[in-house]
């Protein structure tokens, strides 16, 4: 029998001890957490983000119910508890055995980069992280068309891009379950929410880019005379450094409004989420999977994530309580009047009604749009200032195009060839990284050249055929104006577009998985090229001439980030407002 309960619940590495009002003391357990039935937390120990997620279980479970009463009368029953942490070890170690059994390469498939007498797959896993490239180029050697390596804690089996059209919308190959993530990365996992996510980027966001523009262009100018000053001189500047935070700006003025993408605190976390994010993962996969729903609650990279989402959710609640209190008339209108919707509008319009937790739905558009335009951005920079001679002829098309229009608008995006060229050959010969479409087999599956892959089996296709000498004359070579020149030959008018994809150019994945949100970076980076190159000069710093070379790490090309700039005001010859 439970009187009166009023639960108290001691969380520790080792076990929990539950307290009633009586004191009657159930179990205690040293180095541990208080936390009473409202969620008040007095710890010893950061244990990060329990407040936000574990706790929900405390709250619904340790109040007088049934279920409560039954689960002391396991509590007190010894043998009956023995019994239930008996059945507990049994799962964890079935769970383990498979984990290890997982790990062992597919058959029939070649395995590149672990050696012979190599028992553990550790080895093999730093080789994929300092050397991808390398160990592709060997896999897909003496012709072959798919083999396997160590990356994860599962091997991953990487496809040729010829194979891609066989891949990108096989119903057997799933793209949702290729992106689950580990518990407390809910951002990964948000992405693609009921399809509500994608129905706000391919509804909302993409079809409301003519209106985007002008705001779009105009939040450049004001941030660019913040971080770029018109002092006259030669002064310096680092791209990969501060692009990130530019980007977030204007993605922040489309996704929340004019005043939260001026929001430092906003700012800093939709940068250093992902950044968190995916130092917490690259620790994760040290430890197998069975494990990892426990472990990450003890990192320090995955308490940092739990913060992150924490001061999101703080910002996202009070604005969407300000919104609420204003639609109700108790709160007067903003001043001045917010100048467009956005996506806390549009993503309350698509839900109609459907469970979506919007912090999280923000810090997925970030994740998803900051830094890979950040890192396309700063190579395009990178390549133009090691090529200058491109330089002259985007401004005077920029120039044209804007003085024919009359101001710069999304059809004057849309006319600039050149600078689309010059996207898509940065993209071609930097992309973020060697292999795209990743999926997962959800049922055995055999490929025309005879490939076999087995149900439950990672796949990737590799993307190194934007260097093949036969698709892209010499391939290794930086010409911005390579697609341009396509486009003027007969029949090719409308091809070869920066967000048009194919298996020769998997910049933005292929399929129906292609990366929806294209369009949209499409039109910021050109944005934010056409003020870099109408308003600024630029040289690097160390007076190099040779672009700077970037970083592999496993499959992601990363920009240099202490390469350094310099730049000088000078007069555009239009108008950007």
């Amino acid at each position: 029998m439970v009187h009166s309960f009023r639960p108290t619940l001691l969380l520790s590495m080792s076990g929990f001890s539950f307290h009633t009002r009586s004191s009657r003391r159930i179990k205690r357990i040293r180095g541990s957490i208080l936390i009473d039935k409202d969620g008040v937390e007095q710890s010893h120990r950061d244990f990060g983000c329990f407040k936000s997620s574990f706790l929900r279980f405390p709250r619904r479970l340790l109040l007088p119910t049934p279920a409560m009463a039954v689960i002391l009368e396991v509590l007190d029953n010894q043998h009956l508890l023995q019994g239930v942490v008996l059945a507990l070890v049994l799962v964890f170690v079935s769970s383990f055995y498979h984990e290890i059994a997982d790990s062992f390469p597919y058959k029939n498939i070649p395995l590149v980069g672990k050696g012979k007498w190599e028992i553990t797959n550790t080895k093999a896993k730093h080789r994929f992280v300092t050397s991808a490239k390398e160990l592709f180029a060997e896999g897909f050697s003496q012709g072959r068309k798919a083999f396997q390596v160590h990356f994860s804690a599962r091997p991953t089996i990487v496809l040729h891009p010829s194979l891609t059209n066989e891949v990108k919308n096989n119903p057997l190959l799933d793209f949702n379950e290729a992106n689950k993530k580990i518990p407390g990365f809910e951002p990964f996992d948000g992405l693609d929410h009921e399809g509500i996510f994608l129905e706000v980027i391919n509804k909302k966001i993409t079809q409301g880019l003519g209106q985007l523009t002008t705001p779009l262009s105009r939040e450049t100018i004001a941030v660019l005379n913040e971080k770029l000053p018109d002092s006259g001189e030669w002064l310096p500047f680092t791209f990969a450094q501060e692009i990130p935070h530019i980007v977030a700006r204007l993605s922040s003025l489309v996704f929340l409004g004019e005043k939260i993408c001026r929001d430092k605190q906003w700012l800093d976390v939709s940068v250093n989420y992902t950044i968190h994010a995916f130092v917490a993962a690259r620790d994760l996969r040290l430890y197998p999977t069975v494990l990892r729903p426990f472990v990450h609650w003890f990192l320090s990279s995955t308490r940092r994530t739990r913060q992150d989402i924490r001061v999101a959710s703080a910002i996202i609640n009070r604005e969407v309580e300000k919104r609420i209190l204003i639609r109700e008339g108790k709160l007067p209108e903003e001043d001045p009047p917010r100048t467009h919707a956005d996506t806390l509008d549009w993503f309350e319009e698509v839900a109609a009604g459907r469970p979506l937790d919007l912090a999280v739905a923000q810090v997925g558009l970030s994740l998803a749009a900051i830094h890979t335009t950040s890192n396309l951005l700063t190579n395009i920079m990178y390549d133009l200032t090691a090529y200058p001679e491109h330089i002259q002829p985007l401004r005077d098309e920029i120039k044209a195009i804007i003085s024919e229009d009359g101001g710069l608008k999304k059809t004057s995006l849309t006319k600039m060839k050149m600078m689309d060229s010059v996207l898509k050959e940065s993209q071609r010969m930097h992309p973020a990284g060697v292999a795209f479409i990743n999926r997962v087999a959800m049922g055995d599956i055999t490929l025309s050249d005879g490939t076999r892959i087995p149900k439950g089996a990672s796949i990737a296709v590799s993307a190194h055929n934007m260097e093949d000498e036969s698709l892209y004359p010499n391939a290794k070579t930086y010409d911005g104006f390579r697609f341009y020149k396509k486009r003027q030959e007969p029949g090719n008018e409308h091809r070869f577009q920066f967000v048009t994809t194919s298996p020769e150019h998997l910049g933005f994945g292929h399929g129906m998985h292609a990366c929806p949100g294209r369009f949209f970076a499409s039109n910021e980076v050109k944005i934010l090229l056409i003020h870099f190159l109408m308003r600024y000069d630029w040289k690097f710093a160390d007076g190099r001439t040779t672009r700077p070379m970037n970083f592999m790490h496993g499959t992601e090309s990363i920009c240099d980030p202490t390469v350094e700039f310099l730049f000088k005001p000078r007069q555009p010859e239009v108008d950007l407002s």
